[in-house]
C-alpha cells in the first residue's frame, strides 16, 4: 500500500501536466488565434510556442504576452463568445454582427451586466448600464460572458466547494465572508467561514442521536458522539496561479480510549499542496495527530479479595502520521469527479483508527449555491479479526451548502 501511494505521489506532477492545455500544430499555424482563459477573459494573438509552464503569444503590433498554460481553457480560430455563424470581427477584436452585452458571472451564480473599467491587484471595477460603478474582488469572478439577443446559453456551473474533497481538504481557502456547510452520511456536520482570502475557521459535530445497538446505554452513545466535536482553522497562500499551499489545524477536546479508561485531547496538523485550478486540481498532504497526553497509567488485573497492591503500568500514546491524495476534476456542465484517499503510516495507527487506508470516489452534482456528493467510500485494513473482510465498502452521501451572500 505504501508503494502504491508513493507512486501516486510521484505521479502528481504528471497528473498536473496532463491537465495543462497543450497547443497543436493548427494553433501555431494560424496567424490569429483566440485564447479563452479560466477567468473568462479572451486573448487575441498568434501562438508561437509552449514550454512546461507558459504559452508565448504575439499580440498586435508585435507585443509579446506569456500566459500560464494551466489557465487556458481552449484556443480557437474564432472568438469564443461569438454567436454561432458569426465570423465578422472588427479591428479591435469585437464582433460586428448582433448587439452584445458583457455579463460578469460570479462564483455564487450572481450576474453583473456592465462594461469593464479597470483591474488592479485588489479589485475589478465595472460600470453598469445605468452608469453606476461596482467593485468586486477578482477571486469572486467565475467567468465573463458576452450575451447576444436570441442567443441561448449553456452555462457551466462551477464547483463552489473547492476547499473540500469528500472527507478531506484541498489547499484552497473558503471565500472571504462566506459560510460553508457540509453534511456527510446525515451524521457529520461541518461549518467553515472565510475570515480573509487566506484564513478560515470552522467546527464540526456528530449528530447526537442514538443508533440501533445502543439500546442498553443510549445516554453513553449520545455523550460519546457529542465528544467528537472539533474546531479547526486553515491558512492558505497562492505560490503561483497553479500552485497553492495550506496548513490546517484541528483540535478535538476529548479522545476516548476505553481500554485504558483514559481521555485526552487530540491536535491534528496537516500540510497541503494543490496543483491546478479550483475546478481541476491534484492535492497531496502530510498530517500528524498529537495527543495532549503522551502517556497513560493503569492498574493491572487484581484477583478478588487479594491483599497485594495491583501492578501499575504506563503506556506511551504514539503520534499518528498519515499521507493524503485528492483529485478534483470537472467532467461535465454540472458534474465534478472527486477522489479522496489517505494512508496511515507506522504500526501504531490503530490506537486512533481501525483502518490502514481509505479510498473514496464520488460525483459532485454542482448547483449555483449547493451540491450533492454521491459515491463509494472504502476502508482497507491489514489487521483483520475473525472473518472480517480486508476491504469494506460503504455508500458515500454528502450535501454542501453556501450560506449568505
Amino acid at each position: 500500500m505504501k508503494t502504491v501511494l508513493l507512486t501516486l505521489l510521484l505521479l502528481c506532477p504528471l497528473l498536473t501536466w496532463a491537465q495543462v492545455y497543450k497547443i497543436s500544430p493548427d494553433d501555431t499555424g494560424r496567424k490569429t488565434s483566440w485564447l479563452l482563459m479560466l477567468d473568462g477573459t479572451v486573448l487575441r494573438g498568434r501562438v508561437l510556442r509552449q514550454d512546461s509552464i507558459t504559452i508565448a503569444v504575439q499580440k498586435r503590433r508585435g507585443e509579446m504576452s506569456f500566459v500560464e498554460a494551466d489557465q487556458v481553457v481552449r484556443i480557437t480560430a474564432q472568438r469564443p463568445d461569438l454567436p454561432e455563424g458569426t465570423t465578422s470581427i472588427s479591428s479591435d477584436g469585437t464582433p460586428r454582427a448582433g448587439d452584445g452585452q458583457t455579463v460578469f458571472v460570479m462564483r455564487d451564480g450572481a450576474r453583473v451586466p456592465g462594461t469593464f473599467v479597470k483591474r488592479d491587484s485588489v479589485m475589478i471595477t465595472v460600470q453598469k448600464p445605468n452608469g453606476q460603478l461596482t467593485f468586486f474582488e477578482p477571486e469572486l469572478l467565475s467567468r465573463v460572458d458576452t450575451v447576444y439577443s436570441g442567443m441561448s446559453g449553456n452555462d457551466v456551473i462551477a464547483n463552489q466547494f473547492s476547499p473540500w474533497l469528500l472527507t478531506g481538504l484541498t489547499a484552497f481557502n473558503p471565500e472571504k465572508g462566506r459560510f460553508y456547510y457540509r453534511n456527510t452520511w446525515l451524521l457529520l456536520n461541518e461549518f467553515d467561514y472565510g475570515i480573509t482570502r487566506f484564513w478560515s475557521v470552522g467546527g464540526s459535530f456528530v449528530t447526537p442521536f442514538p443508533f440501533p445497538g445502543d439500546d442498553n446505554d443510549n445516554g453513553y452513545a449520545i455523550r460519546y458522539r457529542a465528544e467528537q466535536a472539533r474546531l479547526f482553522t486553515k491558512f492558505s497562500a497562492t505560490v503561483t496561479p497553479g500552485f497553492r499551499l495550506a496548513l490546517n489545524g484541528t483540535y478535538q477536546r476529548q479522545q476516548r480510549n476505553e481500554f485504558f479508561a483514559a481521555r485526552y485531547g487530540l491536535w491534528t496538523f496537516q500540510g497541503l499542496a494543490s496543483f491546478g485550478s479550483s475546478q481541476r486540481n491534484v492535492t497531496v498532504g502530510y498530517g500528524i495527530a498529537l495527543p495532549s497526553r503522551s502517556e497513560v497509567t493503569y492498574a493491572g488485573y487484581q484477583p478478588p479479595y487479594s491483599s497485594s497492591r495491583p501492578l501499575i503500568f504506563t503506556y506511551r500514546i504514539p503520534n499518528r502520521q498519515f499521507l493524503t491524495l485528492g483529485i478534483m476534476q470537472k467532467v461535465g456542465r454540472s458534474l465534478t469527479l472527486i477522489s479522496d484517499n489517505a494512508i496511515n503510516l507506522g504500526n501504531d495507527y490503530d490506537i486512533f483508527v481501525s483502518q490502514r487506508a481509505t479510498v473514496s470516489v464520488a460525483l459532485r452534482l454542482d448547483r449555483p449555491r449547493h451540491a450533492f456528493d454521491l459515491g463509494l467510500y472504502s476502508q482497507i485494513s491489514d489487521r483483520r479479526f475473525f472473518d472480517e473482510s480486508a476491504v469494506r465498502l460503504y455508500p458515500y452521501l454528502g450535501y454542501n451548502l453556501l450560506i449568505g451572500k
